[in-house]
């Protein structure tokens, strides 16, 4: 049946209407009416701005705005691959741009995307696919994306992201349920079996503490599953029950905070699972993905208490995985790719799969048992324990992370775990570990990469040059073993490696960008004194200490003015007598780093002639003075004393051009601003009420002409 706006397009005399399948983008600013209501002007020009960024990223990638309307846009996509990949990268773009704004005024879009059926009209799209997206956006989070099942079976395995199952929802004005699942880009989870959009019915009733009580509850039956299936010679697990422990004091101290992923969404129906009858033992091994219950997140993590432990969950948990060559792993694990839960996992690419399956429907219990069952015999392969530790950190926290990642190094030691466990340490220590780990292992590439993460970290007194310069040089080592083919023996899950590359491109790139637009190397002036030479020396960053070494083996010029803070210019004494020669400067930076050594140039003949013009073009209003004592006098000593860098001075009275000589005396490198003996004084002509001055520089250069007159 058509729509009213369709059945408009088919009026005789309308053009006739033409169907085709697209990724269709909707987005909208979140709490935009109340945005205006506090700055009407400052959120018109955000917008603007927003809307640049928008704009842009999704015409890079192809796609067409078909519609617009105040703060909503609607995007037109070939591939819904391409559509959840901007819609992140737009995401993230505003996020890093609105960084320094107040939260409260910040522009944040909610955006929805579904593939579906849609009917052309000029430049304007119509149909159920548009209207889905509409009704999608409205579920997702401030800052999020929420997509329909369709778009989730397209981008699976192809984006390096987390998908969070909010079930099937009824949405307004369309007769079917649509499962969607929120694209959540934020470190930190949902908690397992807490619904992302909240049951009114319930929300209305329940204490503030039920949530974190049920959730302690699932997650401790979780573990005690592992453990009563005799899990607890497997590595983390006994630190996992540690860990929980600590966790559920602190989640009892202290009232559990809501899910803010869809606080301000407009509650909707949850739609029941339909029943179905349990699996013979017999049945095959895997469920397809297709077939899986639809029933919000919660439900599937509270199974775990209502039954005991089932032979599916003391295999899953058994430690004895045998462990396979990651080559091998990896084929296996891309066959899965479609598949749901393994009922009876017993390889490492089948527990992966499970806990990859699992954490993406927001079952964090189920997931840990997966992955602290397989990590063992994860050897080599990086993706598993990485995802291993995030999540175990994101759940149980940095400390847990740390004591699981340090027991499981001892029973897999492979660089690949000596790897995550250093990630788990923070700042300078992590950097140090880091540091260490890619010095003894140049040829481990991962290491690499978190290296230059860890460097370009925004910290005080960082990134510093010498970090991205670093960060830039392990990133360059991280692309070539990538387009070698080095990286990929490293990866079960080969999407990881892609999005690693991905964000290493970006990110050297970049620090590109930054070394080309940016001052990175020091630079220097010379003033000449009766006594010495003083070497101005310009730094292009902060620094605690600065040296001046001359020539390849000389001595050190001494600094004579040092910042009792750290600073970027410094003043350093040179010897008087100095010829021309190469200076060497040397700094540390604010990370402790030394940088350089640094080559400048110094030639005391150039450096006179510089220092000299540098003082007229900086003065040029002192060229020449009337004396208010002698009328018919003009000085010019500004001009004597700077005489080494001129090569001719001519003067012009009254309207007349430039065209008379002013006698300038002969420069004297011992002593250039040293007043000579004639006069710097010019007898005027009577009258006289103005003069005009050009000078011609020693470099064949001349100065534009400038006007003088008299006060």
């Amino acid at each position: 049946m058509l729509s009213a706006t369709e059945r408009s397009a088919a009026l005789p005399g309308a053009p006739p209407l033409k169907r085709k399948i697209a990724a269709i983008l909707a987005a909208d600013v979140a709490g935009y009416s109340r945005l205006v209501a506090l700055d009407e002007e400052g959120t018109l020009r955000s917008l603007a701005a927003a809307r640049e960024i928008f704009d842009g990223l999704v015409q890079r990638a192809g796609g067409r705005i078909f519609n617009t309307a105040g703060d909503s846009v609607m995007c037109e996509f070939d591939s819904a691959v391409e559509a959840v990949r901007v819609a992140i990268d737009i995401q993230d773009s505003l996020a890093a741009a609105a960084s320094g704004t107040d939260p409260a005024r910040r522009i944040a879009f909610r955006i929805g995307i579904t593939i579906g059926d849609v009917v052309e009209r000029g430049d304007d799209l119509l149909g159920d696919g548009v209207n889905i997206a509409a009704r999608l956006e409205g579920l997702a989070p401030a800052g999020g994306i929420c997509i329909s099942r369709s778009v989730h079976e397209a981008v699976a395995n192809k984006i390096p992201v987390e998908f969070q199952d909010i079930g099937a929802r009824r949405l307004k004005n369309l007769p079917q349920p649509i499962h969607a699942f929120v694209l959540s880009r934020s470190p930190e989870p949902l908690r397992a079996g807490e619904p992302i959009v909240a049951d009114p019915r319930r929300e209305r009733t329940a204490e503030p503490e039920e949530g974190a009580r049920h959730g302690r509850i699932r997650l401790l039956a979780a573990l005690g599953l592992l453990l009563a299936a005799g899990a607890a010679a497997v590595p983390g697990v006994p630190m996992m029950m540690r860990a929980y422990r600590d966790w559920s004091a602190a989640e009892t101290a202290a009232p559990a905070t809501p899910p803010s992923n869809l606080a301000d969404a407009t509650p909707v129906e949850v739609v029941p699972a339909p029943k179905q009858a349990e699996a013979p033992k017999h049945a095959a091994r895997t469920q397809p993905a297709a077939r899986t219950p639809a029933r919000p997140p919660e439900k599937a993590a509270e199974k775990a208490p209502d039954r005991p432990a089932q032979a599916e969950d003391r295999k899953e948990a058994a430690p004895a995985v045998r462990p396979m060559p990651v080559a091998e792993a990896a084929a296996a694990f891309a066959g899965l790719a479609r598949e749901g839960v393994i009922a009876e996992a017993k390889t490492l690419p089948e527990l992966y799969h499970n806990a990859r399956f699992h954490e993406a429907r927001g079952d964090r219990g189920a997931a840990l048992r997966a992955y602290a069952t397989a990590a063992p015999a994860a050897g080599e392969a990086v993706d598993l324990p990485i995802r291993y530790a995030t999540l175990m950190r994101s759940t149980l926290g940095a400390e847990a992370a740390r004591r699981s990642l340090q027991e499981l190094a001892r029973q897999n030691g492979s660089r690949s775990v000596a790897l995550v466990a250093a990630m788990q340490a923070e700042g300078a220590d992590r950097r140090a570990r880091l540091e260490a780990l890619a010095g003894d292992n140049p040829d481990f590439l991962p290491a690499a990469y978190f290296l230059a993460e860890a460097l370009m970290e925004k910290r005080q007194g960082g990134p510093t040059l010498t970090d991205r310069r670093l960060a830039f040089a392990a990133l360059d080592r991280f692309l070539e073993g990538a387009e070698s083919g080095a990286l990929a023996p490293l990866f079960i899950d080969r999407t990881f490696l892609e999005g690693w590359v991905e964000a290493a491109r970006t990110r050297r790139a970049e620090i590109e960008g930054y070394f080309a637009g940016a001052s990175v190397r020091p630079g220097a002036s010379f003033v000449r004194t009766e006594a010495s030479w003083i070497a101005r020396v310009t730094l292009p960053e902060p620094a605690t200490q600065v040296g001046l070494r001359i020539g390849e083996a000389g001595e050190q010029a001494p600094v004579t003015s040092t910042p009792a803070r750290p600073a970027s210019s410094f003043e350093l004494a040179l010897p008087a007598s100095l010829g021309r020669t190469t200076l060497y400067v040397t700094y540390r930076d604010l990370s402790g780093r030394e940088a350089g050594p640094f080559p400048l140039s110094f030639d005391p003949g150039s450096a006179l002639v510089s220092a000299a013009r540098e003082t007229l073009e900086r003065n040029p209003e002192s060229w020449v003075s009337f004396r208010p004592d002698l009328p018919d006098i003009l000085s010019y000593a500004q001009l004597v004393a700077n005489r080494c860098a001129i090569r001719q001075a001519l003067i012009g009275f009254g309207d007349e051009a430039p065209s008379q000589p002013l006698p300038i005396p002969a420069c004297q490198p011992g002593s250039p601003g040293a007043a000579p003996d004639m006069r710097s004084v010019l007898a005027l002509p009577d009258g006289t009420e103005s003069v005009q001055v050009k000078l011609a520089y020693q470099d064949g250069t001349e100065s534009a002409v400038r006007t003088f007159r008299r006060p």
